[in-house]
């Protein structure tokens, strides 16, 4: 195969980050991507392991190839062998001309297996035969076909357990996890936060022909930063990009505090204890200053003097927490 003349160095915002845990991610990309060994994404929904899966494949000598995206969990058990090695004339009822499968069609190139644990048992058998092989059959046809694909699987499912439930095949976890690489949890960066937030905004104000994106001030990013986001780095890109569509902020973050205390009470389990003690505080103070303030008749001055803060400290406050 014909190297590319330059390897691509950019570094994907979505993964660009000076987190400890990111920073060697990176390392790993740069020293794996040239090669042509398989490698197993991890994470939880959202994290961005299609995004890493793409930027593997573009610093990789297959570059000028395909990358062809599998999205197993999408497509019906029944067609999934048809699907992946493609099939001949009369192969099944409907079958009217020659089809070749997505394996054929990522030659040369990067087969990207996005949810590989949602395969069945069985189509895993048949893609564990392609990986030692090189070849597979097309259904209803006798005639051995030899690709050359380099494969990067991902998973927000553990695959340990699934082995041990009998659901993965094991010898197809090894023939997968030549390379691992997890990609942490957003809560778990969140300093990456803002970085990922600028980034969306000028994205989204270029991609919905705005002059300029919403301008966020320090408050904005601090709640963007106590927010556990759940659905990780996709969640904060919709709420960024539906933020730039409809542009207005208050709105915007008064609905996100609202999902913040909602998740902070649904399940406290899944956020750190710095996490839990911001929101926790952060809805205290808000529920002593309205209390507050509702007991003074709204008298600002008087109420600034009861909780020995500054007038103007209290103002802030009233307008960042959006009290009404």
């Amino acid at each position: 195969m014909r190297a590319p003349t330059s390897f691509s160095t950019d570094i994907h915002p979505v993964i660009d980050s000076a987190h400890p845990r990111m920073q060697k991610l990176a390392s790993v990309v740069a020293r794996i991507a040239p090669t042509d060994l398989s490698v197993l994404i991890t994470g939880e929904t959202g994290v961005g392991k299609e995004v890493l899966a793409r930027q593997i494949h573009a610093a990789s000598l297959r570059r000028e190839q395909p990358l062809v995206k599998i999205n197993s969990a999408a497509i019906p058990e029944t067609l999934i062998e048809s699907e992946l090695f493609g099939y001949q004339t009369g192969a099944f009822t409907g079958a009217e001309r020659n089809r070749p499968g997505r394996i054929q069609e990522a030659h040369r190139g990067t087969l990207f297996f996005d949810e590989i644990g949602e395969l069945t048992v069985e189509a895993q058998a048949k893609l564990l035969h392609m990986l030692q092989d090189g070849e597979f059959h097309s259904l209803g046809s006798n005639q051995t076909t030899r690709v050359d694909v380099r494969v990067i699987a991902a998973t927000n499912r553990d695959l340990y357990e699934e082995i041990q439930r009998g659901t993965f095949r094991e010898d197809l976890f090894y023939r997968l996890n030549v390379v691992h690489i997890e990609i942490p949890p957003l809560r778990e960066r969140v300093k990456d936060t803002r970085g990922l937030t600028d980034h969306f905004l000028q994205l989204y104000a270029s991609e919905f022909n705005r002059p300029a994106p919403p301008v966020l001030r320090t408050e904005h990013y601090e709640a963007l930063e106590a927010y556990r986001w759940p659905g990780n780095v996709r969640e904060l890109e919709n709420f960024i990009k539906s933020l730039v569509l409809f542009n207005d902020p208050r709105s915007s973050f008064s609905k996100l505090k609202e999902r913040a205390r909602e998740s902070a009470h649904q399940d406290p389990s899944q956020l750190s204890l710095v996490q839990m003690a911001r929101l926790a505080g952060l809805e205290a103070e808000r529920r002593v200053i309205e209390y507050t303030l509702r007991s003074n008749g709204w008298n600002r001055k008087r109420t600034a003097k009861i909780l020995r803060i500054s007038y103007r400290s209290l103002l802030s406050k009233i307008k960042k927490m959006e009290i009404d």
